[in-house]
């Protein structure tokens, strides 16, 4: 239920972003928002790990930065490889 107590319809995650999903069902969370410096960063974390920390690049739209998301869950998933363009190189 949301916040109205109205049931919400449960859609199918757009392409792309089904290991956000899978994450977030699995109980971990995903964030926008600024981190000084930085304008604009995307996170994904689990219970136990921080999985990503990306940079919205100049240009980028949310959607690709979502898509690159959804690809660095699966990086730290399925290679073990976690990827922090916050601290380390970019």
């Amino acid at each position: 239920m949301n916040m109205t107590g109205k049931t919400r319809k449960r859609v199918k995650p757009p392409p792309g972003q089904i290991n956000i999903e899978a994450l977030i069902e699995g109980g971990g969370e995903i964030a926008i928002g600024p981190v000084p410096p930085f304008e604009c960063v995307a996170t994904a974390t689990d219970e136990h790990n921080c999985l990503a920390m990306l940079v919205r690049q100049s240009g980028e739209s949310l959607d690709d930065l979502l898509q690159r998301l959804d690809a660095a869950i699966e990086a730290a998933y399925e290679y073990d490889h976690f990827t922090d363009e916050v601290n380390g190189p970019r």
